[in-house]
């Protein structure tokens, strides 16, 4: 396995020391090839011993590839104890399968300097630790040097020297070494060699010596089936507790989210109505305000429209108070017509008479001109009309100039650039006859008419353009 690829640029380098343990299943194409399943069952079975024991001696698992498991250790001395009670704890397990089923792992250990990519490790040290696995017998433990050194005077194992070896892409030779716990072969099954002939005492000397082997053999293996029971039921209860921590953690997990996501939830709704509460706040607003703006738009034309109509009442009683005038005025001059011929015809009249007769009439001229100048004067007011296809009337101010019976009135038009005017006569009884100039929509002029009277320094007067559109006008004398 190569893991000497350069880390990214964009990341920075950082190294450290550490004890890289490399362990690999010895054959295991072959036996994935004639057993997939199983295979994979029994890998697995394994490997839960294996990350157990790691767990145990603080190692941690940083890379895997199929069956290879790559682990790094703070301590060289944990990771050959780790080491050796996972190949004990296998050699155990192996023992209840069928030999077909035997799955036999070699291990190599490597102290030295390596580079932190992420959660990975790259570099020689790791390189070191997956070439010298391959040296290892299947079942075995293989060390580094640097490895050896750490561990001399600290650990009771049988160590093997297997002297300098030089590995693929590695430079300098590694020295390599083997572990065997306590002098058991890593594979059951060791070979018996075959016994020379030898003389009689020989023979008797080798018998007692074999004798002595069975013996300390039988009681290193009963030793040797104890601690491998201890170590699985070990193996298993670290399991079981990693399990159940493994779920609490993710239960806890789990109701945290569910909370999280559960307050969120009800901040959401919370915004959700607030924002509910203020369009429907704003809607009301809105309402309430078109409704007051309707209610004062009415109001101000009703009162609009009563001025107009107390107007136009004022007008049509000063209209018929001036009529009733003229004609008291017209029955008094028929009278007074009527007793001056009944008078000449019964004495002539003498010349006094004559020149009392003179005099009066040029009193009556007098008092008539002096009746139309007391009208003179600037007046100020508006005029109004109502157009069929608007409620309200449209109004407009309109200064009236009156100068000796002469009336005369000048406004901007809405529908030109010329303006509108108005012209007209006051008689001395107050009677007011008026003539306009205006435009219609469409820019073309337009006539029309208007008659009054005057009562108490004001002016009012009604009629209409010659499109029918009645007109009123309202004005003050200023002085």
């Amino acid at each position: 396995m190569e893991n000497d690829a350069a880390p990214g640029k964009s990341q920075p380098i950082e190294r450290r020391l550490a004890t890289i343990m490399m362990a690999d299943v010895a054959g295991y194409s072959r036996m994935m090839g004639e057993n997939e399943e199983g295979t994979v069952a029994v890998l697995r079975g394994h490997r839960e011993i294996f990350d157990a024991m790691l767990k145990a001696h603080r190692g941690r698992v940083f890379n895997t590839a199929g069956d290879a498991i790559l682990a790094e250790f703070p301590s060289a001395v944990e990771a050959v104890r780790c080491a050796t009670e996972i190949q004990t704890a296998l050699r155990t397990r192996n023992e209840h399968l069928p030999a077909e089923q035997r799955m036999w792992f070699r291990i190599g250990i490597n102290l030295g300097d390596v580079i932190v990519q992420g959660e990975d490790l790259l570099g020689d040290g790791v390189n070191v630790a997956a070439r010298i696995q391959t040296v290892a017998e299947p079942g075995g433990v293989c060390i580094s040097g640097s490895v050896y050194d750490q561990i001399q005077n600290k650990l009771t194992l049988q160590i093997k020297q297997l002297g300098e070896k030089s590995f693929k892409n590695i430079a300098q030779p590694i020295r390599t070494f083997s572990i065997t716990d306590d002098g058991v072969p890593p594979v059951p099954g060791a070979r018996w060699r075959s016994l020379r002939k030898t003389p009689m005492v020989g023979t008797a000397v080798a018998l007692i010596a074999l004798i002595a082997a069975a013996g300390a053999a039988s009681w290193y293996y009963r030793d040797y089936t104890q601690r491998g029971a201890d170590e699985a039921r070990r193996a298993a209860e670290a399991q079981r507790s990693a399990d159940a921590q493994r779920k609490a953690e993710q239960e806890q997990a789990a109701a945290a989210a569910a909370q999280k996501e559960a307050k969120l939830l009800a901040e959401l709704q919370a915004a959700k109505d607030a924002l509910t509460q203020a369009e429907a706040t704003k809607r009301k607003a809105e309402l309430d305000r078109a409704a007051a703006e309707a209610a004062q738009r009415e109001a101000r034309l009703q009162t609009e429209l009563r001025s107009a109509r107390d107007a136009q009442q004022r007008a049509e009683a000063s209209e018929k108070k001036a009529d009733e005038e003229r004609k008291a005025a017209a029955e008094a001059l028929r009278a007074a017509t009527a007793a001056r011929t009944a008078a000449a015809k019964v004495a002539e009249p003498r010349g006094e008479a004559k020149l009392a007769s003179a005099g009066a009439a040029a009193s009556a001229a007098g008092a008539a001109a002096k009746g139309i100048e007391r009208f003179d004067g600037p007046y100020l007011g508006r005029m109004c009309m109502q157009l069929p296809s608007e409620s309200a009337p449209r109004c407009w101010q309109a200064a009236l100039q009156v100068q000796n019976g002469s009336l005369s009135s000048t406004w901007r038009s809405r529908n030109s650039d010329n303006p509108a005017r108005a012209e007209g006569t006051i008689a001395p009884d107050g009677t007011v006859t008026l003539s306009m100039k205006g435009y219609s929509t469409k820019g073309t002029e337009l006539a029309g008419n208007m008659r009054g009277n005057w009562t108490d320094n004001a002016i009012s007067a009604t009629g209409a353009w010659a499109n029918g559109v009645p007109v009123t006008g309202n004005w003050m004398r200023t002085r």
